[in-house]
């Protein structure tokens, strides 16, 4: 919870700067033709940095996504083993317990 406070912070924060970087540009003693075309700079940076991290953020999540995939892969085949043996486990355990009763059935019998 505190990430996502400290998320929106950072946010907030870059907003801010960016609109005082635009009110510092257009109050500039600079002229508004000269202004404008470095805000129009400014923007297109902007844009094109959001387009490339975007992508990046594409990448890293379809990267995450793929190894998941192999990590669910190989959990599913190690229970898949382990429930195999669970079973073959329980059916020894079972077949040792009738063993035992038939014994025992024997011995109550036999007497």
């Amino acid at each position: 919870m505190s990430d996502t406070r400290a998320g929106d912070r950072a946010a907030f924060f870059l907003l801010g700067a960016a609109i005082g970087a635009a009110a510092a540009l257009l109050m500039a003693p600079a002229s508004g033709a000269h202004s404008r075309r470095r805000l129009r700079r400014k923007g297109d940076e902007v844009a094109d940095y959001l387009i490339d991290t975007g992508k990046e953020l594409v990448d890293k999540c379809e990267d995450l996504y793929e190894r998941s995939e192999e990590v669910l892969e190989d959990a599913t085949h190690e229970l898949s083993g382990k429930y195999r043996a669970l079973h073959e486990y329980s059916r020894q355990l079972l077949d040792e317990a009738e063993t035992i009763l038939r014994r025992t059935k024997s011995a109550a019998i036999g007497r």
